[in-house]
């Protein structure tokens, strides 16, 4: 059981009866996330929701203006109902407990295979509306730490990468071939057009299912960028589990509605996805680094062994426009190094830890 500090707790009550009219009955902790943000469950006798606390307050304020600014534009995102004169702490509406995750790791039946496919259907149309229609008129200077997915947050990720994840394992590296290769590949990325609203974690865990529908949390950390990352956040998502052919499906119904939109989107895509998936794995790979081989956060070290299998698949079936040789070489080699095969040995051993 989490506790909540008197402070904060008393303030989520405040908030609460504030926005319901209602005397909190029950004020609960909710199971840490991948943030660090404190998350709590307050019913009241009629009208329950999501209380947040968070230190951070220009990442307070990115969640919470986008939250309004996507609500205006028709996209199921949280309401929010209340905010705390500093803008530390916040309501939220609730969409419950059952995040896309949780449904795609279910083994007893459910879903369907025809409702899964339903609902990664859905979850791919709405990705975007949310990404074109969202960006009409959206206030940028909430967008926090940088407005744009440009050069340097590129190579914020993959430095990210390299200390959080190579440099760990102690696979052997060029250091200057691969920040050359870093440089040339961030280069690259760079030329696509950025005028879409990039989520910049839209994954499996971010995507709560409510009536069979999907809804969309935790895009604070969204700026401008270029939409195939966002595709590549979902359709690469680690422990999600889905197969190559389910990745084209759903890449290929993902390109229809934003074909929609601009008929050059598509051609965009086909030109720059296979480069946005493999920097959403090494920025994907450094969290699990530093969440899981640093602070020893077991989901974190359970994300690993499944992504060495995608990353596999992409150095196998993907090839890369700009010259990466260092770069390509340790990614290729990556899954198959001795340091990494005893890491995910020890992971696979204890499974049910956390």
């Amino acid at each position: 059981m989490i506790a909540i500090d008197e402070p904060i707790r008393a303030e989520f009550a405040r908030l609460f009866e504030e926005w319901s009219g209602e005397k909190p009955q029950a004020i609960s902790a909710l199971p840490e996330s991948g943030s660090y943000r404190l998350y709590a469950r307050i019913n009241g006798v009629s009208k329950h929701a999501v209380a947040v606390h968070y230190t951070d307050l220009k990442e307070n304020l990115a969640f919470i203006g986008f939250a309004r600014h996507f609500r205006e534009s028709g996209i199921p995102v949280p309401e929010i109902f209340n905010v705390s004169a500093d803008s530390l702490c916040y309501l939220q509406e609730d969409f419950g407990d059952h995040d896309l995750f949780e449904i795609l790791q279910h083994s007893d039946g459910y879903p369907s295979p025809e409702l899964r496919t339903e609902l990664l259907t859905k979850v791919v149309e709405w990705l975007p509306k949310i990404q074109i229609e969202g960006h009409k008129n959206l206030n940028y200077d909430l967008a926090y730490p940088r407005k744009v997915f440009d050069k340097q947050s590129m190579l914020w990720d993959l430095n990210y990468f390299k200390y959080n994840f190579l440099k760990l394992v102690r696979i052997s590296f060029d250091e200057q071939a691969l920040e050359d290769d870093f440089h040339t590949f961030t280069s690259f990325l760079a030329t696509a057009p950025q005028n879409a609203f990039l989520y910049r974690d839209f994954q499996s865990r971010n995507i709560m299912i409510r009536d069979n529908q999907p809804c969309f949390i935790d895009f604070q950390g969204g700026r401008m960028g270029f939409p195939a990352y966002d595709l590549a956040s979902l359709l690469f998502d680690a422990k999600a589990g889905l197969s190559p052919d389910e990745r084209t499906s759903l890449y290929n119904a993902y390109q229809k509605v934003i074909g929609l939109y601009d008929p050059e989107w598509p051609l965009l895509m086909d030109k720059y996805f296979p480069a946005f998936v493999l920097i959403r794995k090494m920025q994907a790979l450094g969290a699990f680094g530093f969440r899981g081989l640093i602070e020893n956060k077991r989901g974190f070290l359970q994300s690993i062994p499944p992504a060495m299998i995608n990353l596999s698949w992409v150095t196998d079936n993907y090839t890369m426009v700009p010259e990466i040789p260092e770069l390509w070489r340790v990614l290729s080699e990556l899954p198959h190094f001795k340091g990494m095969k005893r890491i995910i040995a020890d992971i696979l051993k204890h499974p049910d830890e956390k």
